[in-house]
């Protein structure tokens, strides 16, 4: 094990030494424990998604849910880069979710994304913008939801991130051999927070948490509190995600609302093995918005499609297709309902 690769193990290592040894054992008991009951196959897939130079702080708990007592924002941007989604299960457990089945929404090559007209005309009414109140989208995920998975020490690792990400362009995330345990690199793992506001009132109307791994923007966890500003603030997002040149939107969970806007369901092992791609390929895209842009206007800009270039030589971004495979039933469309934003 590499010298850096101890540095980023004393950085994150808030666990003792009995809870690493219990997470350990825990990794190694998982498989027999969840076979009684007859998912031997899904805790093998479990186990193996989870990267070993990890293991030290984080096991497999059950189902696509794993398990670790740090919550230290390195550990955090560490699980990001791989393809997890962080939540916590309470102030002393952190939940990362490799969800079995990915919600996902494809921006490019060819973009899925459907805005409703009701969105459309409703939207003028809002402004977005990216990174201006995080401690107010917070509080308003909080009204909404309660405390739900929004913890304390989680929320504080998110801020730290954001402020990285203000600060420095990013969380250096490492790029660890899983053999070898060698570094080979590292990966800008990015926080935002997204507020939509009224246009007159200039009030916060909801917004969301979320974080960008390469090309691939996750959705957290979000609010709102005003008529139709979860459908706009949707809608605008996923214009802004495909104008700044994201090829995935990452929603999570299933939803109903999530298939209306164009999301279809991805494997696990297809969704990782596509992080593990763009984390490298589209580690300069960033999410960004100059102010607080009209959400009309962002949603009816039509950037220029760059994607059949012959310029551009193949296997570049705005070139190649990267698309992931769907499943089965995921790709059904239902009549588009103004569900706000429940992420």
């Amino acid at each position: 094990m590499t010298s850096a690769l101890n540095q980023f193990i004393q950085r994150v290592g808030t666990m003792s030494n009995g809870s690493r040894a219990a997470s350990q054992q825990q990794n190694s008991s998982s498989s027999s424990r969840v076979a009684n009951a007859g998912g031997a196959a899904e805790v093998s897939e479990s186990l193996a998604l989870l990267p070993r130079y990890l293991t030290v702080y984080v096991s497999h708990y059950h189902d696509d849910f794993y398990i670790s007592k740090s919550f230290h924002p390195r550990l955090i941007a560490q699980l990001m880069s791989e393809g997890f989604l962080p939540i916590a299960g309470s102030s002393r457990f952190l939940l990362p979710k490799l969800h079995i089945q990915r919600c996902v929404l494809q921006l490019r090559p060819t973009s899925k994304l459907h805005i409703s007209r009701s969105t459309r005309k409703k939207s003028k009414r809002f402004c977005l913008s990216i990174n201006r109140a995080f401690n107010d989208v917070v509080r308003g995920c909080h009204k909404q939801h309660g405390i739900n998975w929004l913890f304390p020490p989680i929320v504080n690792a998110f801020r730290s991130l954001q402020r990285e990400t203000i600060d420095s362009g990013g969380c250096a995330a490492h790029l660890v051999e899983n053999d070898s345990f060698n570094l080979i690199g590292t990966v800008p793992v990015r926080f935002y927070s997204v507020e939509i506001w009224n246009a007159t009132t200039g009030m916060l109307a909801g917004g969301e948490l979320g974080y960008s791994v390469g090309g691939i923007y996750t959705s957290l966890t979000g609010f709102s509190n005003e008529d139709a500003a979860g459908s706009v603030q949707l809608a605008a997002l996923g214009k802004l995600l495909l104008q700044c040149g994201f090829s995935h939107w990452d929603l999570g969970m299933e939803m109903e609302y999530k298939f209306s806007l164009g999301a279809d369901l991805v494997a696990r092992s297809d969704f990782v093995r596509e992080v593990h791609r763009t984390r490298v390929e589209d580690k300069d895209l960033i999410l960004r918005c100059n102010e607080q842009n009209n959400c009309k206007e962002i949603i009816d800009f039509d950037k220029p499609d760059t994607s059949s270039e012959t310029s551009k030589p193949k296997g570049k971004r705005n070139g190649a297709k990267h698309e992931l495979s769907t499943q089965n039933g995921g790709a059904k469309k239902r009549p588009h309902k103004d569900n706000g934003n429940q992420i």
